[in-house]
Order: C-alpha cells, then structure tokens, then sequence
C-alpha cells in the first residue's frame, strides 16, 4: 500500500521532532515497526474500501507533504469537508474497522498529531513567511539541533512563538500516546511532561518574547515615520 510509507514519514517525523525537544530525558526513540506485509493480509473489502477513500489522503495526512504543495494542502485540511472525515475516518473505510492496524493509522492520536503538524505548517509569521517549525515538517528535517535551533527561532515571532506554546504539549502528548501502539517499540521517562514545561516556560519568557517585542517596536517606527511622511507631503497642498 502506498500510504504505508506515508504514514510512517508523518509518525516518525512528528515523533523525532518530539524527542529533540526533551532530548537526552529519552531512554531511548520509540520507533516505528509495522511489516508491510501485513498489509497484504488485509481482507479484500478492507482493501477495497481504502481504494475508495484514496480521494481523502490529502486530507487525512497521507499524501507527502512538500514544500510545493504545502498550500493547497492546507485548502483542504481547513475545508469543512475534510474536518467532518476527521471527526471519524473509520467510519469511511467500515470494512477495515476490525483491523488493528488501520485502526491505528486512523486512531484518534494519529489524527491528533496530524492536526498539530498542519496547524504548525498552515499558519505563518506576521510577515506571511513560514514559521521556522514548519520548516522543519516541511523538509521533514530529523535533525535534532536543528529542531532545537527552530523553536528557539519561533521567539522572533509572536505568532510563531504562541502556534508553539499551545502545539508543544499536545504534540508530545500524543507523542507518548504512540509508545502504546502495537506497530511501535521502545519507551519514554515519565519526566517527558517537565521537559515539556521547560520549554512552554522558555518560550513565555522575557528572553524569548523580547525578540519579537523589539520587531514589533521596529515595525511600529516604520509605520510612524510614514504617518509623518504622508502628513508632511499632504500639508504642501
């Protein structure tokens, strides 16, 4: 199946961006183990109904995310159609619904983590560009300095920053929630949610909101002095 593959990139690259968050506190990656061959087993209704439901992988996350069809991927994310599908995507594949592993594929929490994945790719900085976590989605980058490094440069902008505030701990949440899988292996410290609050700290902070406080101040000047600017040439007519 093609969105075997797919599924994997999105769960692994939410769940690698989830452990360069709480870093070394890992015992170590819970990792993704399903055999493809057991999508083979899956019975011929099931497979049947998956063929029909291929029309809604752009929206429930099993179409590739790139940086060339981000946008039209977020049309559909946020269009009422496909939230209803999301409300119970079992629901559109009812002869799959005995299968443990779609089950898991379309479970509540892989859906949870696609909504935070898309609200980070979906929104934008004040000046229209991407924020710099969604660059990381985007170039499904699993580097974990340079995601350390992307949530710290969320502080320059306000938006991004508060995107990250209320996506962090959902994201690691449901990030514990994959430990339980059956297609995954290996475990997480209990001490994940003080690592969590560590950052949601940080990035409330004065040390981080200072940045995007001074852009703001500077924005603000440039607009006064074309106020003055438009004023002085109004006043010669």
């Amino acid at each position: 199946m093609k969105f075997y593959t797919i599924f994997l990139a999105i769960i692994t690259i939410t769940s690698v961006f989830s452990y360069s968050v709480v870093g070394k506190n890992f015992k170590r990656d819970v990792k993704i183990n399903i055999n493809q061959n057991a999508f083979s087993d899956l019975p011929e209704q099931c497979s049947n109904d998956l063929k029909k439901f291929q029309e809604n992988y752009d929206c429930v996350g099993l179409t590739k995310l790139t940086r060339e069809n981000f946008k039209s991927l977020c049309n559909v994310f946020n269009s009422e159609e496909c939230q209803r599908v999301l409300e119970d995507p079992i629901s559109h594949i009812p002869n799959c619904k005995n299968s443990s592993l779609i089950n898991e594929i379309f479970s509540e929490t892989a859906i949870e983590m696609r909504k935070v994945e898309m609200k980070i790719i979906c929104n934008s900085d004040e000046e229209g560009s991407l924020c710099p976590v969604a660059e990381i989605f985007i170039e499904h980058n699993r580097n974990h300095t340079e995601a350390k490094k992307a949530i710290r440069r969320s502080c320059i902008s306000k938006k991004c920053n508060e995107i990250m505030i209320d996506s962090l701990p959902v994201l690691l949440n449901e990030t514990k929630q994959v430990e339980s899988f059956a297609s995954t292996e290996g475990e997480i410290d209990q001490d994940i949610d003080e690592n969590v609050n560590n950052w949601v700290e940080y990035l409330k902070s004065k040390e981080c909101t200072k940045q995007y406080s001074i852009n703001d101040a500077t924005s603000l000047r440039i607009g006064s002095t074309f106020i003055l600017t438009l004023g002085l040439i109004l006043s010669f007519f």
